[in-house]
C-alpha cells in the first residue's frame, strides 16, 4: 500500500473525525448511486458519453473505457474499508 501524507494549514487544521465522517458520506453516496433507479450500467454509459478524450501528445487521445471508469467508481465506493479503520 503506498503512504500518503496530508499537508493541513497548521492554523486551522481539519480535525480527524471531520476527515473521516467526510469520506464515511463519500463512500455512502457512491454506493446509494450506483444502486440507485439509474442503475449501474446506464451510469457507466453516461460517464463514457460524456468524458473527453484525453492523452499525452505522443499517443492518440483516447476516452477512458468503461472498465476503467468502473474501477474508479469501485474505488470511490472502498474509500471508508481501505482508510476508515
Amino acid at each position: 500500500m503506498k503512504n500518503i501524507s496530508v499537508k493541513q494549514d497548521e492554523k486551522e487544521p481539519v480535525p480527524v473525525e471531520v476527515l473521516a465522517t467526510s469520506i464515511r458520506e463519500i463512500s455512502a453516496s457512491m454506493k446509494r448511486l450506483r444502486r440507485g433507479p439509474l442503475g449501474e450500467n446506464a451510469l457507466l454509459l453516461l460517464i463514457h458519453q460524456n468524458t473527453k478524450a484525453t492523452g499525452p501528445k505522443y499517443r492518440a487521445k483516447t476516452k477512458p473505457t468503461i472498465k476503467e471508469i468502473k474501477s474508479v467508481l469501485d474505488s470511490i465506493e472502498s474509500l471508508e474499508k481501505t482508510y476508515i479503520r
